[in-house]
This record gives C-alpha cells, sequence and structure tokens, in this order.
C-alpha cells in the first residue's frame, strides 16, 4: 500500500482508528517508564515492523505524541522522550534579558505561609549571606488565571525592611522584585539567575499537583541593592511541563 492509499485508507470508517492504537500504547509505554526521558524511541521501520503498520500510520502516531510534547525528532540522533506526560505547558517568550527576571501578567501569586527566620548554616549558603541573619520567608504557589494547577512552588526569602510590601494588595500579580522597586523605589543592580533540573520532593507534591520524584525546573534568582548585599532570593519548582522559558535575542 503507499502512502497516499494509507492515507485515503485512513479516512475510511473503521480503518482510521489504527494509528490511534499505536500512539496510544507508545504513549502508554512511555508513562510507565518503558521509553524512559532521555531514551530514544525505535525508528519508524522498527515501529512499522512491530506494528506491521505503513510508515505513514506510524508517523501518524508519532505526530500525535510530538503535539503533545512527549517526543522530539532531533537531527543526527532520532526521536528522543521528552516528557512522560502530555504537555500542560505555560509558555514565556522573552525578548530581553530583564524579561527573565519577571512572570507575565496572566499569572498570579498565591499566598501560602509567611514567616520570620534567621538563616542556618545551609540556608545561608542559598541566600549569600551571614549566619543568623535575619529573613521573612514567603511560601506561594504561581497560577495561571485559566487552569486550576499551579505552575510552581515558591520560597521567596526577602529582607525584613522590605517585607512590608508582601502585606500590600497585589491585583495583577507582579513578582516581589517589582512590589519593592514600584512601592519603595528600590531597583535590583545586580540580578542572578540559576537554571537547573530537579525532582519533586515530597512536601511539593500535593501542592503542586504534581508525583513525588517527577521532574522539575528550578530556577532561583538572587538580587542585589546598589550596596552589593542580597535583599531578594526567589526558588522556584516547576513541574514537568508546567512552565517552559522562550527567549530570543535579535542583533542590532
Amino acid at each position: 500500500m503507499t502512502d497516499a492509499d494509507s492515507a485515503q485508507a485512513g479516512r475510511q470508517p473503521g480503518r482510521g482508528a489504527r494509528y490511534l492504537e499505536i500512539e496510544a500504547t507508545l504513549r502508554r509505554e512511555i508513562s510507565a517508564g518503558t521509553y524512559a526521558v532521555g531514551a530514544r524511541l525505535p525508528t519508524e521501520h522498527e515501529l512499522c515492523e512491530r506494528f506491521s503498520a505503513s510508515r505513514f500510520t506510524v508517523r501518524q502516531a508519532l505526530a500525535g505524541l510530538r503535539e503533545d510534547g512527549l517526543i522530539e525528532a532531533r537531527a543526527g540522533v532520532g526521536t528522543i522522550v521528552v516528557a512522560s506526560r502530555k504537555r500542560d505547558a505555560f509558555v514565556h517568550k522573552l525578548s530581553s534579558i530583564e524579561e527573565l527576571l519577571q512572570y507575565p501578567s496572566e499569572t498570579y501569586r498565591q499566598p501560602l505561609r509567611v514567616d520570620r527566620i534567621v538563616a542556618s548554616p545551609e540556608l545561608a549558603m542559598l541566600l549569600k549571606c551571614k549566619v543568623g541573619q535575619p529573613w521573612v520567608h514567603l511560601k506561594a504557589l504561581r497560577r495561571t488565571r485559566s487552569s486550576q494547577t499551579p505552575i510552581a512552588y515558591f520560597d521567596i526569602y526577602v529582607l525584613p525592611a522590605y517585607a512590608g510590601v508582601l502585606d500590600r494588595p497585589n491585583p495583577e500579580g507582579a513578582p516581589v522584585v517589582r512590589q519593592i522597586e514600584e512601592a519603595l523605589g528600590v531597583r535590583a543592580a545586580h540580578a542572578q539567575i540559576e537554571i537547573f533540573v530537579g525532582h519533586i520532593t515530597p512536601e511539593l507534591a500535593e501542592p503542586l499537583m504534581a508525583r513525588q520524584d517527577d521532574p522539575a525546573l528550578i530556577i532561583i534568582r538572587r538580587y542585589r541593592g546598589t550596596d552589593g548585599a542580597v535583599f531578594l532570593v526567589t526558588y522556584s519548582v516547576h513541574p514537568e511541563n508546567r512552565f517552559s522559558l522562550n527567549i530570543e535575542f535579535e542583533r542590532r
């Protein structure tokens, strides 16, 4: 059967579901870990032989997985599994480095708890401060206005002198750094950003509506004032396929 014949067959009653069956099988195997994240799927030829299907049918099945963000085709490598579940991501498109420091207006912050703490030796390493320095610690979720699923969990650490902004109304969902700038006139003279891959910890699984040990994108932002001291640190945990950064720069 030619690809054209297969395309016509896919539109005939009772025959168009074959690629959906193959797609569902591969989807189950990816979810179960048969093909783990980072693993390479069999080639189209191998899948054709396994399922006794035409190349057109196999390509239709792979297209569905690709559209859901489960697989990607990489030149010289093959088709790679990039996620274990369907992508339900909030995509943040950036055009300047300043925008990396902020979340778009389509999201908002949901406070969970605020505590006054002092930096332990371990926390002092994260906050780049002296052991025993006082901080105000806000635990929060970052949500979109169109979904009940949080896109991120936040640990936000701010010096007590600036912590009053946390009590102010924030209907636009502005990040704390922007609140400090607008309310107190204090601008960050320097910002450091770390991005790395981690996992969902047991205590974050429930509030994030995720599974323990699922992959997560972790972003640490540290903001320094003109005196060089850190006055704000945010530690955010984004479950797999909840949030992505699309960065574009144009040379002029």
